[in-house]
């Protein structure tokens, strides 16, 4: 069973042509750590930007999606993420 450790490092601020507030854009770029449990050995480490607003959280797929690790890492490191930064855009 993995771990997953994220850390966001910056969060950068889409800009905004119709100057509707309501829908502000924001990049948050996340350091993450899969770890095997059992052994402690690490399974990835490296970076990708999650872009989230009021209405969701949605990582970027192409840059998980290009990490060599097993389809079931890359599964849940993308549930795991979207869940870490949801609960965090409130502060960030």
């Amino acid at each position: 069973m993995p771990q997953f450790l994220f850390k966001v490092v910056e969060v950068e601020t889409l800009e905004n042509d119709s100057g509707d507030q309501q829908f502000v854009n924001k990049i948050a770029n996340v350091d993450a750590e899969v770890l095997d449990k059992q052994s402690g050995k690490t399974i990835y480490r490296g970076n990708f930007d999650v872009m989230f607003n009021k209405d969701g959280v949605y990582p970027s797929v192409k840059s998980i999606n290009a990490i060599d690790v097993p389809k079931y890492i890359k599964t849940e490191l993308l549930f795991q993420s979207k869940r870490y930064i949801k609960r965090l855009r409130k502060w960030l």
